[in-house]
């Protein structure tokens, strides 16, 4: 049963095509052992897209108003300000210091985390050896659909997420996804009821790196569709804020509130 208007080979999952043998995946993805046919490729390309992920990129500028839009930097400004008017320089000093490593700190660690998406991005660009029209071609990694068959060796980054119809002696590095130091067998046995979509044995994942053996797959998920894609668009989207980060939020704005009004107070009274 598919959508309305998505074709059959578009909506298999990553799940289901490892529960199913390699010949039920190929006819489920209208394809075959000799792979698409150029015509075919270039039509599929149209409807789902090139297997890319859609990068925010890595913007300073950026990271650093972020920042700074916080009300209490504005109190802890003025206090330096009103410091360094009435003498107390060394005061004034201090609490500069204090806003400078709070921004740097927060600074680094925010622009690191946008470097790590950028870096996740830029392993899609290599190319992969896939069958068409019966014959092995390398093509750009950004023009895989489902369907294409794909052949993997030693040092290869695996380019989508595959169900793979031949593993000999195949062993993936998965740190990418999972964190494991250790690289994970492979095996075209069928593969059901996993603890997770990452536990599939009979598939490799997009991002991961083939560390022995060789294998041939076929694509079942592309770009943002698969597991790595999911994890990189999650990497590069705004998170809400948290309860904490909003009561700490308002508490900064309380305090800038009654700051003004004691110190309005303070000089109308004197």
């Amino acid at each position: 049963m598919t959508s309305v208007g998505v074709p059959g080979w578009a909506s298999l999952s990553l799940v289901a095509a490892a529960a199913l043998s390699g010949d039920d995946v190929l006819a489920r993805l209208q394809s075959g052992d000799r792979g698409l046919s150029r015509v075919e490729a270039s039509a599929r390309l149209s409807e789902v897209g090139a297997n890319a992920l859609r990068s925010h990129g890595a913007r300073p500028l950026a990271v650093m108003a972020r920042q700074l839009r916080n009300p209490l930097l504005i109190l802890l400004v003025a206090a330096a300000l009103t410091s360094f008017v009435v003498g107390e320089r060394t005061s004034a000093l201090i609490i500069l210091a204090i806003i400078a490593l709070s921004v740097g700190l927060g600074f680094f660690n925010e622009y690191r985390s946008e470097l790590a998406v950028e870096a996740l991005h830029s392993q899609l660009r290599h190319t992969a050896l896939v069958m068409r029209d019966g014959k092995p071609v390398a093509i750009d990694v950004t023009e895989l659909v489902p369907g294409d068959v794909v052949l993997m060796s030693v040092g290869d980054v695996v380019p989508a997420d595959l169900r793979l119809l031949r593993a000999d002696g195949l062993e993936c590095d998965e740190a990418v996804l999972t964190g494991e130091s250790m690289p994970a067998e492979k095996r075209s046995d069928p593969v059901s009821a996993p603890e997770s979509a990452l536990d599939l044995a009979s598939c490799a994942f997009m991002g991961t790196v083939v560390r022995d053996g060789s294998g041939l797959g076929v694509v079942v998920r592309t770009g943002a569709g698969t597991e790595f894609g999911a994890i990189a668009l999650q990497l590069g989207e705004r998170q809400p804020q948290t309860a904490f980060q909003r009561g700490l939020r308002d508490f900064s704005l309380l305090l800038v509130r009654v700051t003004a009004v004691l110190a309005g107070s303070i000089l109308i009274i004197n």
